[in-house]
């Protein structure tokens, strides 16, 4: 009976011990701490800031960022799912994003930011195998390009 008791004193234990996971996807995005690849909390109207400038620097992509929004991707090579910082453009040929990682009490945004234009999707953003692709509803369409920015400050 001694053992009985200490099982579920145990296991009762080991329940209470157990973390919930934040669905950031649910969340409103200004009230998630975001941090860039330097370990710095950054904003919502700084990331914003900094990619339609990328945007404008990669040639002729005439779009802003309109919306920044969190969702999962699921991986269409291993099936796992990825939490990504989706920016959409005024466009809806163009599309940018980067993978998210929990940091302290918030998420940290990847070196790397992918960009899709000209790709005729709802969602033209997708990862294979870890790795970005991108894709339109248009098989005839060769302009679909994925631009890949590597964030090193």
């Amino acid at each position: 009976m001694k053992n009985l008791i200490w099982i579920i004193f145990i296991s009762l234990s080991f329940s209470a011990c157990k973390t919930t996971k934040t669905d950031y996807t649910k969340l409103e995005l200004n009230s998630i701490e975001l941090y860039n690849i330097n370990n710095l909390n950054i904003s919502t109207e700084y990331v914003t800031k900094h990619w339609n400038k990328r945007l404008q620097e990669d040639g002729d992509i005439n779009a802003k960022i309109e919306r920044l929004e969190i969702i999962n991707l699921v991986d269409i090579k291993t099936n796992k799912k990825t939490l990504v910082l989706l920016g959409t453009t005024n466009q809806k040929s163009v599309k940018t994003a980067t993978k998210l990682t929990a940091y302290k009490n918030g998420l940290k945004l990847s070196n790397i930011t992918v960009t899709c234009t000209n790709c005729n999707s709802d969602l033209n953003i997708q990862l294979n195998n870890k790795n970005w692709s991108c894709i339109s509803d248009d098989t005839k369409n060769d302009t679909c390009t994925k631009t890949v920015t590597l964030v090193t400050e």
